[in-house]
């Protein structure tokens, strides 16, 4: 096994980097985690400047829409001594990213596509998460689905997915035909960096879909900054089914001053008197100016990506104000005697 270093700036973290594994993993074995999401170089999140040295892709990878003299760390391999410069590099102490198992504790439906399923990961393990991560489940032939938690983290290893069905999706169509309690999952993580950051900055939560998991995750997690920050969800779906977690949500907002909850709903739906329209341009309508605010988008590629050009270029947020975390789902045939 050929190996090399790898320098992230501006930290000044250097570790070891292996020829066969991306410079993401590197640095996620460190237990440093630079900015990242989907881990398949299609989110673009990762992107990192090369500074020095030499790093490329797999055969039959080709990126897209990356800068000149940039690289997708995620995909990215050492084939010399190299240093990136990658601005956001989180380092939480004792956390690592390692493979366990995990038991079902709970499989429930909580809507007609979208089930929460409850897990039980093993305190000796060590594993740990923030609020806003994702793990990801490995199946019998090595493929992978992503989950982000839903819960806040505590002491007794729990975790909490919102499962929604993805037509030929493998993975959810065995939550949703055969997964139950006691069964065994063997997962992977915490990955991610979709996580709330140190500010006073008023918040914008912005969600389509199941892409609320992630948010209630840090609602949960950080009560009492979220309220004295001021936070505001915005929350997108088709029909108001979408909204699997609707009366959680507005308990919540009757529950904690300095919160507001606002549904946006973009298809036909009897008797709703409610928002409708797309969910990113409920925001821009609201918040001409977002100069002063953080947003932290998380569901539907193409939302995510409306939402960051609509709000940095007509709404005035910085760049470095707006948050995400991009769902792409894998659809495959599947067999009817296939086994997850």
């Amino acid at each position: 096994m050929t190996a090399f270093k790898l320098r992230i700036e501006p930290a000044g973290v250097e570790i070891p980097c292996s020829a066969e594994g991306s410079l993401l993993d590197a640095a996620l074995a460190a237990g440093y985690f630079p900015r990242h999401s989907c881990r398949r170089g299609q989110c673009n999140a990762c992107e990192a400047r090369v500074v020095s040295g030499d790093a490329r892709y797999p055969s039959g990878f080709e990126p897209e829409g990356v800068r000149d003299g940039y690289v997708l760390t995620c995909q990215a391999r050492c084939t010399t001594d190299v240093t990136i410069e990658a601005h956001e590099v989180a380092s939480t102490p004792g956390q690592r990213v390692l493979q366990t198992g995990a038991r079902v504790l709970e499989v429930q439906r909580v809507s007609e596509d979208v089930a929460r399923v409850r897990l039980a990961v093993p305190t000796e393990t060590g594993f740990a998460f923030q609020p806003g991560q994702y793990v990801e489940v490995v199946l019998r032939d090595g493929a992978r689905r992503s989950y982000s938690m839903a819960n806040a983290p505590d002491e007794s290893g729990t975790i909490e997915w919102h499962v929604r069905a993805v037509p030929s999706g493998r993975f959810s169509n065995h939550v949703y035909r055969s997964l139950k309690p006691r069964d065994m999952l063997r997962i992977e993580g915490p990955f991610g960096t979709f996580m709330l950051r140190d500010s006073s900055a008023p918040v914008i939560f912005l969600a389509s879909g199941t892409g609320y998991a992630p948010i209630a995750a840090m609602l949960k997690a950080h009560e009492t900054v979220i309220q004295q920050r001021g936070a505001v969800l915005y929350w997108g779906g088709v029909r108001l089914s979408d909204l699997y977690a609707y009366d959680e949500v507005r308990a919540w907002e009757q529950a904690h001053p300095g919160f507001r909850f606002v549904p946006v709903l973009s298809g036909d739906e009897p008797g709703w008197t409610g928002r409708k329209g797309f969910v990113h341009e409920a925001v821009s309508a609201d918040f001409p100016n977002l100069s002063q605010h953080e947003v932290y988008a998380c569901g539907n590629p193409l939302m995510v990506d409306a939402a960051r050009h609509t709000f940095t270029l007509a709404n005035g947020l910085p760049a470095g104000n707006f948050f995400s975390d991009a769902f792409v789902t894998r659809p495959e045939p599947v067999k009817t005697d296939e086994r997850v």
